[in-house]
């Protein structure tokens, strides 16, 4: 995704400060209208700021961060994200936890049962609507920020290490279930994660960052076919790409090496 024109997300010479600790320097980024995007880099170089900047959380000092041309400068409608603990209201049934964004924006109760019932069924939770969060398991409770993200519709979906917090076996069925609803309902997405295996797996691009401030130190396609399932990972192309993500994070200049979670 090198044309900007066609591109759904648009991060240009961004940069991010706190007090004297610059965070972003100079990065730029495109994701494309049906695009997974995969981000990683060392621990703290900044990956989840810049996830929450794209996102209108975080405010840049300098550049400019568009999204279909629009300037982002507070969260916008056409942008849902996903959380690495949930972020579920512990007080609310599944049904009401993903019908929340809906309601506040005031949608017909027709809708809002429509599109809140075809979210749980995308996920696979049709049965647990009026279950609440602690009846449910931590793959289920991420199936449901999930949902609560989806049922939204939004053109840009950011991921925030979304299976990091759950058991290994989980993780990588939901890896799966995710490619899955991507390739029911294609959407740009950005991908932040610190596995390697799972950046490769997930994105059409790998971005790799570095550096305290952070700037774009590589990017690799990921030419893998379409729908992806386990074979995938035992190809030699998976392998190949797996090493040079593993090779542009941990080879720095003058021999040392970057400090990964």
């Amino acid at each position: 995704m090198t044309e900007s024109a066609q591109a759904r997300l648009v991060v240009e010479n961004a940069c991010l400060r706190y007090g004297a600790l610059d965070v972003l320097a100079g990065l730029n980024l495109t994701v494309g209208s049906t695009e997974i995007v995969s981000i990683v880099g060392p621990s703290g170089c900044g990956k989840t700021t810049l996830l929450r900047c794209v996102g209108g959380l975080n405010q840049l000092n300098g550049g400019t961060i568009h999204i279909d041309g629009q300037r982002v400068e507070k969260p916008l409608p056409s942008v849902s994200m996903v959380f690495q603990h949930f972020g579920l209201f512990p007080w609310k049934s599944l049904w009401s936890n993903i019908a929340y964004g809906l309601k506040l924006r005031h949608r017909p109760k027709d809708e809002i049962a429509s599109r809140v019932a075809e979210a749980i069924e995308l996920v696979g939770l049709k049965g647990f609507e009026q279950s609440y969060p602690h009846q449910l398991s931590g793959g289920m409770q991420q199936r449901a920020g999930l949902a609560r993200a989806l049922v939204m519709e939004p053109k840009l979906l950011l991921m925030d290490e979304p299976f990091s917090a759950i058991d290994a076996q989980t993780r990588e069925q939901l890896q799966f279930e995710m490619l899955r609803i991507w390739d029911r309902r294609p959407t740009a997405m950005m991908f932040v994660t610190h596995a390697i295996d799972e950046a490769v797996l997930m994105g059409d691009r790998v971005v790799v960052l570095a550096g305290r401030p952070a700037h774009v130190r590589a990017v690799r396609e990921v030419n893998l076919p379409r729908p992806r399932d386990r074979s995938v990972v035992s190809s030699p192309e998976f392998i190949k790409l797996r090493e040079q993500v593993w090779h542009d994070l941990f080879d720095q200049p003058g021999g040392t090496q970057a400090r990964v979670q």
